[in-house]
Formats: structure tokens, C-alpha cells, sequence
């Protein structure tokens, strides 16, 4: 394995979707499928977001990935960005979901990652919430300057707010002079490959590093729609480069490998002991 400490290197999944309105396919599902059938092969038990739309909508979905042995955690109600959150209208919904999710799975729902990464320097006040709502952990932060939401600043290896509450940041590497997130979403499927794996085999042993991957990631069958919120050029970017996506993950996860644990599992193992404290 190319990573400098395999045991810390998760697969995520942030199981929404972005169609327009009905008359497009619901297309996540058959994705979904095809991804569990994927960590299956690799005896990997992975993480996935889910937003509270997809619990209500497709209950049985979200016990299938349970039933498989991966952990589900919550990815808000309808990817709603944190900088323009209600704060009330928050606390609500993940109280509401974070039961309605446990009491499909009858597991309890340990964690939380906002949408596009928006939990910023402007929006600390769901870190709070968060601990108050029983939630262990985020996985919120982008610790670098980014063109949506970046922390910079914050801490790149897994690190704690001050009430307690478990952040573990996106993975992020040197590229020239940039800082950047590499191993999921647009990244994923625009870096080569070749520089993926060469900045996997220099990565840093305090890190944890995890992949991040949405169902339309995959989808290149998908027809092109602009997405609600985004420039034309983004809604593109989007769409653009579906095809070599498992290539780039088979990479990542080989058949060989140690058979990688979700977030939940690595805490309950104690791999988090060592997060170092943060107040920003």
C-alpha cells in the first residue's frame, strides 16, 4: 500500500443528488449498488453521508448500505450550505433526521459532514449544535484556501474543537504552490492519476486520509443539466470526466489491500486518541 499510514485511509460517500426536477432519472440508486458491490470485492467498510431527503425518500437504500456493514452518517437535509444556514432551522432538522436515520438502522449516527465542506470561521456555531445533538465527530473542514470553502489555518491532521467534538479535515496535499484536496470529487477525476499515487506515497503519517466520491461521480450516462446554485462552467466541470472514476479508485483501493475500516470503526479502535487540540 502506497499511503504512509494505510490504517487511516477511509472511503466516503456523500450519497445525494442535484436532478433538476422528475422528468430526469433518479439515477443515484442503481449507482449506489454498483459502489457497494465495489467496496464488497475489497472487504472495505466505508463511511456514507446521506442527506435527510434520500432517508425519506428511500428508506430501504439506507438500510441495504447499513445491512452491508457500512456506517451511515448525516450529510444534512437538502445540502443546504452552512454559511447560509439557519442556525434554528439546523438544530431542528439533524435532531429530527439523526433519529430518523437511528431508528431505521437501529444504529446510533456518530457523525457529520456539512455540504461542500462550509463549515468556516463564519459558521462555528454548528459545532456546537453538533456536540449538543450527541454527533462524535465532523468531517467538515477543507484546511486550505479554496475557490468554495477553505479553513485555512485549521489544523490538516484529525483535531478537536474545544467542547470535544472530533474533527477529522479533508485530506489535503502540497501540488506546487497550491495546497489542494486530491483524493475525492473534481479532483479526483481531473488529477492524474500518476499524481494522485505520488502524493499518496508522500503523504503525511499524522493525516487522515480518505476519499470522497458522490454517485454522480461515477455516472457518465448521466445527460448534462446545470445544477441548481452554480455557473454553467461549474455545472460543466461537474458533468465532464465521469468515465475513468473506479479506474482511479481501483488505484487507490486495490483488491490487495487491508480491507479499510469507516470513520466510526477507527474511533472505536482508539485510531483518533491522538487528536491534537484546536481553538481557532
Amino acid at each position: 500500500m502506497p499511503l504512509a499510514n494505510s490504517t487511516r485511509l477511509v472511503f466516503t460517500l456523500d450519497l445525494e443528488e442535484h436532478r433538476p426536477d422528475d422528468s430526469f432519472p433518479k439515477r443515484y440508486p442503481e449507482i449506489t449498488y454498483t459502489l457497494l458491490e465495489f467496496l464488497e470485492r475489497r472487504k472495505i467498510e466505508a463511511t456514507v453521508f446521506v442527506l435527510g431527503r434520500i432517508v425519506r425518500d428511500d428508506p430501504k437504500l439506507i438500510q441495504e448500505i447499513s445491512s452491508r456493514g457500512h456506517e451511515i452518517a448525516y450529510h444534512s437535509v437538502d445540502h443546504v450550505h452552512l454559511t447560509v444556514e439557519n442556525p434554528d432551522r439546523f438544530r431542528n432538522q439533524a435532531t429530527e433526521y439523526k433519529k430518523k436515520i437511528e431508528d431505521l438502522i437501529g444504529k446510533p449516527v456518530q457523525g457529520y459532514r456539512a455540504p461542500a465542506f462550509s463549515l468556516t470561521r463564519e459558521s462555528l456555531w454548528a459545532v456546537e449544535t453538533l456536540q449538543e445533538l450527541g454527533f462524535t465527530y465532523s468531517s467538515s473542514v477543507m484546511p486550505a484556501k479554496n475557490p468554495v470553502y477553505g479553513f485555512p489555518g485549521a489544523p490538516m491532521r484529525p483535531f478537536k474543537w474545544p467542547n470535544g467534538l472530533l474533527e477529522i479535515p479533508a485530506p489535503v496535499a502540497r501540488c506546487g504552490p497550491m495546497t489542494i484536496p486530491f483524493l475525492g470529487g473534481f479532483y479526483l477525476r481531473y488529477l492524474p492519476n500518476r499524481l494522485i499515487q505520488k502524493l499518496l506515497k508522500n503523504g503525511a503519517p499524522e493525516q487522515c486520509y480518505w476519499a470522497y466520491c458522490h454517485p454522480y461521480d461515477f455516472d457518465h450516462k448521466e445527460r448534462f443539466f446545470r445544477i441548481d446554485g452554480t455557473s454553467l462552467l461549474v455545472s460543466a466541470l461537474l458533468w465532464f470526466n465521469r468515465r475513468h472514476t473506479f479506474e482511479k479508485l481501483e488505484s487507490i483501493f486495490p483488491l490487495t489491500g487491508d480491507g479499510q475500516r469507516s470513520f466510526a470503526s477507527l474511533i472505536a479502535a482508539g485510531e483518533f486518541d491522538d487528536a491534537i487540540a484546536y481553538r481557532p
